[in-house]
């Protein structure tokens, strides 16, 4: 052996090490993706004031997260392709440190706009990274990876938000309070730099699969549109669940704690999930089960909004469950690393474009008619939509065997 090889060779983790530190930067990644986005709204009239930022430019900042996933989730697996998952990983961790630190850097609403858009290049591609690592790494067990990963990505929207105020009080301000997130994303990176001795090209014996080669895949479009129906639910009740509450008469703490408990119920649901994956006989039940939990929700918020709204938030939290499904039925439905990576991408990309108007649209329909009635029937009835998708992707079908 040369000695170039053999100082590689010494280098490169063993397989043991690799998979510790697969599962340390999977880990990072899980805890580094939402605090980004959630972290913001909190402080949001605070960064205004400071940065003399317009009504429009706020708005932006709101609709930038959805329009980035979407964006760079059909980038990722080109880069994948290109320079491999494990270097992917490292520069998408780089991404989201670096445009965490840049928006705090400058009291300028420009810059603040462009470091949030480069932190969310990086998170939009941990999206879709996270499907193909566990897909490669843990291919027996990716329901249950998929289901500890899911947890703690749940746990991070509800905690970003949470913790946002009181660390801009404790630090000094919000510069110092959203720019701390970086810590964990700079952290993130190291796993992958470990691992860079050992990085594969995303490939397969017949060459590349790019998202586009999915175009003709059933069972990737079914899949998309079910995320991008589950989306569409989760970004509306986010964003207007304290309006509803409030509006019925109902307190604006509480309605803070009811968006907590939504994002909060989502944990139990990812432990929960592998199991019920084991145990169930398919996936139908699982989906009438997530239908059931919002279809009793959005009654309780037409019927008697005030009535239980801590328990209507629990039973949206439950129907999130869709979510962290979603995720799992990534790996589920490719037979390898490079269709899962694939697949990631197309159902991310497509499904946040179709999740996008979600929140306008019933925001345009409340200020159209003056009450939450009318919205809140719609998303009511659009459940039946999304539960006929799941029954769809509940097929197990590979969407390789349909290229």
């Amino acid at each position: 052996m040369s000695a170039p090889s053999r100082r590689d060779a010494l280098l490169m983790p063993s397989a043991r090490g690799q998979r510790v530190l697969v599962w340390a930067g999977l880990l990072l990644l899980a805890l580094s993706l939402r605090p980004l986005v959630t972290s913001v709204g909190p402080v949001l009239s605070d960064v205004r004031t400071n940065l003399h930022m317009s009504g429009a430019v706020a708005s932006l900042t709101t609709t930038l997260p959805v329009l980035c996933f979407a964006a760079f989730a059909g980038l990722t697996p080109v880069a994948v392709h290109s320079v491999g998952l494990h270097r992917t990983s490292l520069l998408a961790m780089t991404a989201l440190t670096g445009g965490l630190l840049l928006r705090v850097a400058v009291a300028s609403q420009v810059v603040f706009v462009l470091g949030s858009v480069l932190a969310l290049a990086g998170a939009g591609a941990g999206n879709v990274l996270a499907p193909a690592l566990v897909k490669r790494h843990f291919p027996d067990r990716v329901s249950l990876i998929t289901g500890i990963y899911s947890m703690l990505l749940q746990a991070t929207t509800a905690l970003g938000a949470a913790v946002s105020v009181p660390l801009a009080d404790s630090l000094g301000g919000w510069r110092a309070g959203l720019g701390s997130w970086a810590l964990l994303s700079a952290l993130a990176m190291l796993p992958w730099l470990g691992l860079l001795g050992r990085d594969p090209h995303v490939r397969t014996a017949s060459g590349r699969i790019a998202a586009r080669d999915l175009v003709g895949s059933r069972t990737a479009w079914m899949l998309a549109l079910f995320f991008g129906a589950q989306s569409a639910q989760a970004y509306a009740v986010f964003g207007w669940l304290p309006d509803i509450l409030h509006s019925a008469g109902v307190g604006k703490q509480i309605g803070g704690i009811a968006v907590s408990i939504v994002a909060a119920a989502g944990v139990p649901v990812s432990i929960a999930l592998p199991f019920a994956l084991r145990r169930l006989p398919g996936l139908r039940p699982l989906m009438i089960f997530l239908a059931a939990c919002y279809v009793a929700a959005y009654a309780g918020l037409l019927l008697a909004p005030s009535g239980a709204p801590y328990l209507w938030a629990l039973l949206l939290g439950l129907g999130g469950g869709a979510f962290p499904l979603c995720l799992t039925l990534l790996g589920l439905r490719a037979r390898t690393t490079a269709s899962t990576n694939a697949l990631s991408g197309f159902v991310q990309s497509v499904g946040y474009v179709v999740a996008a108007p979600g929140p306008f649209l019933v925001g345009a329909l409340h200020d159209a008619t003056g009450s939450w009635t009318p919205p809140l029937a719609v998303l009511l009835v659009s459940i039946a939509g999304m539960l006929a998708l799941g029954f769809g992707v509940a097929r197990p079908t590979y969407v390789d065997d349909e290229l």
